[in-house]
């Protein structure tokens, strides 16, 4: 209680007693522990004036922010607050995009593209194309200017530069929900890996390479049977090689098994 009060800037336990309305041996006794029950008016107050939850004031948290926010504060309807108690709605997936950036900006792209605020700007500048095509054209017609290579490349440049405003929206919007989705993904196979202990984060730390390496991989259509082998094999090593501590005898009896392991990947590639 005194380490709020100081905090808050408030000197004296008189002048807190004054703010909140109540005697200063009253609230003298409260911070100094030497009663054991306090009025619910009194809690309540010193919640307010502190904003911080009645439970961290009683001793009953550690968190002095406040977490029992009503569903109209935060925005929520009854239903959707329904399904994120049930957890018919993952809670720790809501959590990760309510957390990062990208998912925050792809919320305000949404809420202006619904209030139809884009659509007008988006309009507005396809009008203005609109009237510069319109005036080159009638100039051109007039002979007033010439219709040249220049002037043909301004004209289609004009028509490419005209957004279909729906598709538009909705291509940022998708970027920005594609990136955090990405970003939330590579933080928990963070913390998964950290999570896991001896063999099994080897093992998890291995596929995650190769998962990356194959990601990072040339297209193998266009490739010859041998370099098919040749580079799925090599994708599969990269990934061992990275985190396994192994002798070259091991490796060399690995590197023949990773072959026909590559072999039989391109063989159900080729059935699918």
């Amino acid at each position: 209680m005194r380490e709020l009060r100081e905090s808050n800037g408030i000197k004296s336990q008189q002048k807190l007693a004054e703010i909140i309305g109540v005697e200063r041996s009253t609230y003298s006794r409260i911070e100094g522990g030497q009663t054991k029950t306090i009025s619910s008016d009194i809690l309540i107050s010193l919640a307010k004036l502190y904003h911080v939850p009645t439970d961290y004031i009683l001793g009953l948290t550690d968190i002095p922010e406040n977490t029992g926010y009503d569903i109209k504060e935060l925005g929520l309807s009854v239903e959707a607050a329904k399904n994120l108690y049930s957890k018919q709605v993952n809670p720790d997936v809501v959590n990760e995009l309510l957390i990062n950036d990208k998912f925050a900006s792809a919320t305000r792209m949404m809420a202006m593209y619904f209030s139809n605020s884009i659509a007008g700007f988006l309009k507005a500048q396809n009008d203005l194309l609109d009237s510069s095509y319109d005036i080159l054209d009638t100039l051109i017609k007039e002979s007033k200017i010439p219709y040249d290579k220049d002037m043909q490349d301004t004209r289609k440049k004009l028509k490419a530069a005209k957004l279909p405003k729906e598709s538009f929206e909705i291509d940022k919007i998708q970027k920005q929900l594609t990136a955090a989705v990405r970003e939330i993904k590579k933080k928990l196979v963070n913390e998964v890996a950290s999570n896991v202990e001896g063999p099994k984060k080897l093992e998890f730390e291995i596929i995650e390479k190769v998962k990356e390496s194959a990601y990072a991989s040339p297209s193998l259509t266009d490739l010859s049977e041998e370099e098919k082998v040749s580079v799925v094999k090599n994708t599969i090593m990269q990934g061992i090689i990275a985190y396994a501590d192994i002798s070259e005898e091991k490796m060399t009896q690995i590197d023949s098994l990773v072959k026909q392991i590559a072999l039989l990947l391109i063989e159900i590639w080729k059935e699918n």
